[in-house]
């Protein structure tokens, strides 16, 4: 019979924990926010795929993101709304202790923690966040997704986030790409409020908010006043244009780029809010 001896018991025991330490680790740091909100309950992918059709499922984010992706049946109520509280309430049918699970982008994105607080503090007894967010639901649940309007999602229409950073351009090679590039076309995407202070390129910029340009990307008007030009376009904090890139891709522009944390990354919060 083969027996191992109690010193490389031993030894094989501390290589199999050094062995599983780092992978703990790693699970923990998925998910950097949950120990912020340590108090908040959670529930996972697959639990809240198993309770799809009886838990009500609140999709906080903005309008603009909703609207790119979403769960199936989800309803959206924007945590920034001041009206949250009873909107949320309007969609449990007046019932505050009825389940719900809230969600936003995840793993990175606090909104759907911050909503499950409010919710709490707003006397809802039974609200939970799905902080595994949008996009893992999604590449598992293509089914019980909408993607521009369209459900079941084709997941190889999911814009990898490699892509998304590879069409980010830094402050000063945006801002040299523009000043250099003969056929820059430069769109101000932010919404006018977002526009006390503004980069030197502003006077290059066609003021359009994201609403507007993502109704002019499919207009003859638009193409033509874009044909052959390179797109170089800029938000208030370098993240709605993530979703305007699906709206981008629809229309298949392929000559574009973003100003990496928006306006934001020139001034701070002073260059994005009013």
């Amino acid at each position: 019979m083969f027996n191992l001896s109690q010193s490389t018991r031993n030894l094989s025991a501390f290589l199999a924990l050094t062995i599983l330490l780092p992978l703990t680790t790693t699970a923990d740091d998925k998910f950097p926010l949950r120990a912020k909100y340590s108090d908040i309950p959670l529930i996972s992918t697959e639990e809240l795929a198993a309770a799809y059709d009886s838990i009500a499922i609140i999709d906080v984010r903005s309008t603009f993101e909703f609207d790119v992706i979403h769960v199936g049946k989800a309803k959206h109520i924007s945590i920034s709304k001041g009206s949250f509280g009873k909107m949320l309430e309007k969609a449990l049918g007046g019932d505050k202790t009825k389940k719900a699970a809230v969600y936003c982008n995840g793993y990175t994105c606090s909104k759907s923690y911050k909503a499950a607080k409010k919710a709490k503090e707003l006397g809802f007894t039974n609200v939970v966040a799905f902080d595994a967010g949008i996009f893992e639901w999604t590449m598992a649940y293509p089914d019980k997704s909408t993607l521009l309007g369209v459900s079941p999602v084709d997941k190889s229409n999911i814009i990898p986030k490699a892509q998304f950073v590879a069409k980010q351009l830094e402050a000063s090679e945006f801002e040299s790409q523009i000043a250099n590039d003969p056929k820059a076309f430069v769109i101000d995407a932010r919404d006018p409020m977002q526009r006390k202070k503004s980069p030197k390129y502003k006077v290059k910029s066609r003021l359009m908010p994201m609403d507007k340009l993502v109704g002019q990307l499919d207009k003859a008007g638009f193409k033509k006043l874009t044909a052959g030009k390179k797109l170089y376009i800029y938000d208030a904090v370098g993240k709605q244009v993530r979703w305007l890139q699906y709206h981008i891709e629809k229309n298949g522009i392929t000559d574009y780029y973003f100003l990496k944390g928006g306006v934001w990354s020139l001034y701070g919060e002073q260059g994005a809010n009013k």
